[in-house]
């Protein structure tokens, strides 16, 4: 009797030991800093899967713990932003310069990081931890190899009984499924890069039935990360674009983005789109091109290589192509959107016969908003990244006033388009480290700005009706008088009819019903 109950106590001292405590904290942060949903099932089961590998194989399990927690640590303040890795993620790590890389660093609140280090340190202690003599396994030990194995099957299970298939590589422990993801988006992202760099050698198939262009100039200004609740002009709580509300053109105030980050949404925005996927060779340049316009492209967006992202492939289409940044060290400055207007004058200084198309790429108001102020903002909306957010709105909307400006000074017709390529989403919202980051889960992700404005306006005219950017190229077609055979205008655009149901990209590349998404609004909390 004494015996049995001496072993059982035994038994339950190993099962429930500090290291077993230990163990599952680990597994709940790991868990949260990959950035997938919180989930009790697979905690406990990965505490048992390490439990089982100290008892079996310590040296192993020592590396594997060490190597989880080393990238939880480093992933947590990315996880808690942007979630765990998907396409976007994928394509913004190929696709982003120096710059941009430390400034999303720095825009992190800094207990990110503090959590991060912790998680590290929990690693460091555990890698330290010193072996035991060998045991044999117990009733504990049966139990959390039954737990830790038959979970590893729940989700494909679960994937076959919802009428998927049957594989293992869907298993839902965490630690597995950041692997999976990193490894399948990846490829993705590459088989994309490599598609895109094929099509950037192929000429574009475009067959232009007229082109009747009723204006000399046409410019199209490409915004950045810019929500359309976060201008005055379309309905924001803010009078920060004075010019935008009061010029003469048309605004649209439910103009919705095709996806929530900037080389997906603009490659799907600009190009022309056969089965989801966007033919960069087929794009509103290529077609300027072909119907006889001289085509501009001035970018204050980062240029890794030639044709290294989707926005670069179509900017080299143009005639004449100018990047502000190059992506080397020298180039990765925090420039200014306003540079842009000097390319913009060298333009308008000399007189052209044929028509022209300017594009304009802005940084805008891309995070940090606070770098593109240096640190100004004009009113203090719950953190400064959020008023500098605000106050980008206003630079924004200056740099059109003076571009506007410059146009009608050259005498000429013109017509302009100013639009976000995608909107953000508030992070540790309510707290004084409020920011705003990329998102696809919300309606105001896609809710961006969208306005015309033409030499000939004599009114400013508001559009309620919901367009969307997947239908770019029928609005570039109408709007320059450019027909195309492979360009079908169902709708008229520029005017108050209702469209069909809008539909955007998310970052798994699924297409979603936009008013099946969540909100994201923009709370008024000034001081």
């Amino acid at each position: 009797m004494n015996l049995t109950l001496k072993e059982t106590l035994i038994t339950r001292s190993r099962a429930l030991s500090p290291w077993t405590g230990f163990y599952f904290l680990q597994s709940l942060l790991i868990n949260f800093a990959l950035g997938y949903p919180f989930s009790l099932l697979y905690a406990v089961a990965f505490t048992c899967l390490l439990h089982l590998m100290w008892r079996s194989a310590p040296r192993a399990q020592k590396v594997v713990v060490g190597i989880c927690s080393v990238v939880a640590a480093m992933y947590y303040p990315f996880g808690q932003a942007y979630g765990a890795p998907n396409f976007n993620t994928l394509l913004a790590l190929h696709s982003t310069n120096m710059e941009e890389s430390t400034e999303i660093l720095t825009i992190f609140p800094w207990y990110s990081y503090v959590i991060g280090l912790f998680i590290f340190a929990l690693g460091v202690i555990a890698v330290r931890r010193k072996p035991q003599e060998k045991k044999p396994w117990s009733m504990i030990e049966n139990l959390c190899l039954v737990i830790g194995v038959a979970t590893f099957f729940v989700a494909p299970v679960q994937n076959l009984a919802w009428g998927g298939v049957f594989k293992l590589k869907d298993t839902g422990y965490p630690v597995f499924r950041f692997v999976k993801d990193i490894v399948v988006n990846n490829k993705e992202v590459l088989d994309e890069q490599t598609r895109m760099a094929e099509l950037s050698n192929m000429k574009d198939t475009w067959n232009v039935l007229a082109v009747k262009p009723k204006y000399h100039t046409y410019v199209v200004v490409i915004g950045e990360s810019a929500r359309r609740d976060a201008l005055g002009a379309f309905g924001g709580h803010w009078n920060n674009t004075p010019f935008a509300s009061s010029v003469n053109g048309t605004l649209f105030t439910d103009y919705v983005a095709a996806s929530g980050s900037t080389q997906k949404s603009l490659g799907l925005t600009l190009s022309r789109v056969v089965d989801g996927k966007p033919q960069y060779q087929d794009n509103f340049v290529t077609l300027a091109n072909r119907a006889g316009f001289q085509t501009w492209w001035f970018s204050n967006q980062g240029q890794i290589g030639e044709y290294d992202t989707a926005i670069a492939s179509i900017a080299k289409r143009a005639d004449e192509a100018q990047f502000l940044k190059n992506g080397d060290f020298e180039a990765d400055k925090n420039t200014k959107d306003e540079a842009l207007l000097k390319m913009t004058s060298q333009v308008f200084a000399s007189q052209r016969t044929q028509p022209q198309l300017i594009v304009l790429h802005l940084m805008g108001s891309h995070p940090q908003a606070c770098d593109r102020t240096q640190g100004k903002y004009a009113e203090f909306v719950q953190s400064k990244e959020t008023s500098c957010y605000l106050y980008t709105m206003t630079q924004t909307d200056d740099l059109l006033n003076k571009l506007y400006t410059q146009l009608r000074n050259t005498g000429d017709s013109f017509s302009m388009v100013y639009f976000s390529d995608h909107g953000l989403a508030f992070k540790e919202r309510g707290k004084e480290v409020q920011y705003l980051a990329h998102d696809d889960k919300f309606q105001q992700n896609f809710q961006v700005p969208f306005m015309v404005l033409s030499s000939d306006d004599k009114t400013h005219r508001i559009i309620k009706a919901r367009r969307s950017a997947n239908d770019f190229l029928s609005f570039f077609s109408q709007w320059t008088g450019i027909s195309a055979k492979e360009i079908a205008n169902s709708y008229p655009f520029m005017s108050n009819k209702k469209a069909p149901p809008v539909y955007i990209t998310n970052f798994k590349l699924q297409k979603v019903e936009y008013t099946h998404l969540g909100t994201d609004l923009f709370e008024v909390k000034s001081r």
